[in-house]
Formats: C-alpha cells, structure tokens, sequence
C-alpha cells in the first residue's frame, strides 16, 4: 500500500509541478485515490509528490516540494485530508490555519501537525447527511474560497459573458 500511495504522489506530483509551470499557481486542491483514508497513506503520498525530480529517471516523478497543496481521500467512514506549505510559503499562509479553516466546516478536526503540514479528518454522519464523497468535493471548493480569500488563487472570470463574441469561419471573408 505504501508502495502504491508513493508512486501516485510521484506521479501527482509532476503534474503540479507542470501546472504550476504553466499557470503561476502555487496553491492547489488534489483528491486522491490511494490514501485511503489512511494519515499514514496520505503521508505517503505527499512523500512522493515533494521527492526531488530524477531527471536521469525513465519516468519524471515528484517535484512539487515548492507547491502548497491539499490532498483529499474520502472513504465511506471518513474524509482525511492533508496540506503541505513549503518553507518559502509559510509567512503567508500556516498549515494549521490552512487545515482549520476547511476541517471544521464539517466538524472534523486536525489529528497532526508539524514540519510544514497538517493532517485533519472528518468523519462521516449518514444519518446527517454528512458523506465523504459529498464532503470531498465541499472541502475543495472551502479551500480554494480560504486561498482566494487570502489572494492565494486566482479568481477566475465568469465565463457566461454574453456580450463576448465567438466568430467562427463563416464570419470571415476568405
């Protein structure tokens, strides 16, 4: 298990580094699969997604230790959750209060902390309508909302402008 949480936070991981690459973001939400619901998977997988980047390695793996992230697994009793700040990003934004802020909109709590992040869960109440899955994908939208309320993210535009044009082919004398 620990085999596979590893290699899919190195495979994770060169996506963000990527991404970030491309777009300038430094913050970013992940759900997992491999963490079931487990702190020490999900350690696990972010091991694997902050490893230096073998550049003589076959297959990039890794490279996302500079990027803040959350990572998300949910299971049917519970939603773990778990974020990284790297140490260059930590005057602007804390782990635990990163954490905090998402965790106890649903009643969890952080169970760790320490060395630039921190772990919380969540667990699940069917009988008040509180489901992991449900919650996973709250929990996403409450931390990019902490992020942007912090300038942290980008706010993007709404794209249901009706007064922008889209010309196609036919629109043009060729």
């Amino acid at each position: 298990k620990l085999k596979v949480a590893y290699k899919e936070g190195g495979k994770r991981g060169i996506e963000l580094e990527g991404s970030s690459d491309l777009s300038g973001i430094q913050y970013f939400n992940v759900a997992v699969e491999s963490g079931e619901g487990e702190a020490e998977l999900m350690e696990e997988i972010m091991r694997g997604m902050n490893a230096e980047v073998d550049e003589n390695a076959e297959e990039r793996k890794g490279g996302a230790g500079n990027i803040g992230k959350m990572i998300l697994s949910a299971v049917d009793e519970k939603l773990v959750m778990m974020c990284h700040v790297p140490e260059g990003k930590k005057e602007e934004l804390s782990p635990e209060d990163w954490m905090n802020a998402v965790v106890t909109l649903f009643g969890g709590k952080v169970v760790k902390s320490g060395d630039g992040t921190a772990i919380g869960e969540v667990p699940a109440e069917p009988a008040a309508g509180k489901f992991p899955l449900k919650m996973r994908d709250e929990a996403i939208a409450a931390s990019i909302k902490f992020l942007q309320d912090r300038k942290l993210f980008p706010i993007l535009a709404d794209d249901d402008d009706d007064d922008e044009y889209v010309y196609g082919d036919d629109d043009f004398e060729v």
